[in-house]
């Protein structure tokens, strides 16, 4: 395998949910200028879809949740898919709220957290701190 498959397998996929359009648009943006391939889903349905198309996929995924979904909130789809998804995926919780360290402090899976307004310095560290959790290479 040559050096760009080897970097391809072990960098994450991020998937940004959030049912904000612009809000998805723009954080994806960024996600991909900072090398990353990223795929977008505005609710639970979706980003079940997106599991269930990449169950045979082994590559590694860190999704960026937000907690305030229309339907399934953010927080149950959370739970929901740990049981399902195993050790390849990591976390990073999104909000605007003010109670956003308080959710699933304990978490295995959860990286970080993220606040809106996003700070890029700061989505820039909890992808790097994902991806090296995931074993995987940064760009």
């Amino acid at each position: 395998m040559d050096d760009a498959s080897a970097r391809d397998v072990r960098t994450p996929y991020v998937l940004v949910v959030d049912d904000e359009a612009f809000f998805r648009r723009l954080l994806s943006e960024e996600v991909e200028r900072q090398g990353y391939t990223v795929l977008g889903a505005r609710d639970a349905t979706e980003t079940l879809r997106f599991f269930e198309r990449a169950a045979a996929d082994d590559a590694p995924v860190i999704v960026v949740l937000d907690l305030m979904l229309p339907g399934m909130s953010g927080i149950e789809l959370l739970y929901g898919l740990a049981r399902k998804v195993g050790a390849k995926v990591r976390f990073i919780l999104c909000s605007a709220h003010s109670a956003l360290d308080q959710v699933a402090p304990e978490h295995p899976l959860v990286s970080g957290r993220l606040a809106k307004p996003v700070e890029r310095s700061e989505l820039e560290s909890l992808l790097a701190s994902a991806s090296s959790s995931l074993g995987g290479t940064l760009h």
